[in-house]
């Protein structure tokens, strides 16, 4: 089907990819300082059974960026979340995704059916503690921060069929694959070890270093993205889509 691409779809577009390019040639992240926990940390212990015995070869995380609407917020793409696929459970589909933008008009990750090729899917970011507060609108609109929450999603098996993923609500969605991460158990690196990493990096920061959230000039959404990716990339490498020259909308 061939729709009309909005002019700031666009710019999201370039935009985004000039900034996850750029980041990812980065050095190492930022290093944050590490403090006593005030939230829930994040369980650290998810395992997985997706290991294919020949050559001690595990099966791929494929790491993904989602742009979707702000909670409670315009149907413009503007806040960003970090998925990570564990398992290439369906070869060809996980091929097609590599080098396509998939772009959908509703808010849900139940349009993403292709995602049910993966057995299982995390999904992390950071977002106001509060986000259909009308105070933190407020908040965030003139520039000041508000307190903010890390969160991780787990799905597994039938993954776009949970009513978590139908229930995000309405606008544009932008989903950018990044790359992939190789797992072999030779080198130590399996998927489980990929997913400890995010949730670690995500359990050590979020006392202080994402505590509070700003649009400008401080953490947002982005920021944090950006932070999760480079750090899988230092820790594991990500070996990067060498184009994207496909849009599925």
């Amino acid at each position: 089907m061939k729709i009309d691409t909005p002019r700031y779809l666009q710019l999201v577009f370039i935009a985004t990819l000039v900034v996850t390019s750029g980041a990812l040639q980065c050095g190492n992240p930022r290093n944050n300082r590490v403090s006593a926990n005030r939230h829930n940390r994040l369980d650290t212990s998810i395992s997985s059974s997706l290991t294919n015995t020949e050559n001690g070869i595990e099966d791929n995380v494929q790491v993904f960026l989602r742009f979707s609407p702000l909670i409670g917020g315009p149907p413009i793409p503007l806040h960003v979340e970090v998925i990570l696929a564990e398992g290439d459970a369906d070869k060809r589909k996980d091929a097609e995704s590599k080098g396509t933008i998939y772009i959908r008009k509703t808010n849900n990750l139940a349009s993403m059916a292709f995602l049910n090729a993966y057995p299982q899917l995390h999904r992390l970011d950071f977002l106001p503690e509060n986000p259909t507060d009308p105070s933190t609108v407020v908040r965030l609109t003139s520039f000041q921060s508000v307190p903010g929450k890390l969160r991780h999603r787990h799905y597994s098996q039938n993954i776009t069929a949970s009513s978590d993923a139908k229930q995000d609500g309405k606008g544009i969605t932008v989903l950018l694959p990044v790359g992939s991460i190789p797992c072999q158990k030779k080198s130590g690196a399996t998927s489980s070890n990929v997913i400890s990493t995010a949730l670690d990096f995500t359990n050590e920061r979020r006392d202080n270093v994402y505590d509070d959230l700003r649009i400008f000039l401080g953490k947002n959404c982005l920021s944090f993205a950006l932070d999760l990716l480079l750090e899988l990339n230092n820790v594991h490498g990500i070996q990067r889509v060498d184009s994207w020259n496909k849009i599925d909308f």
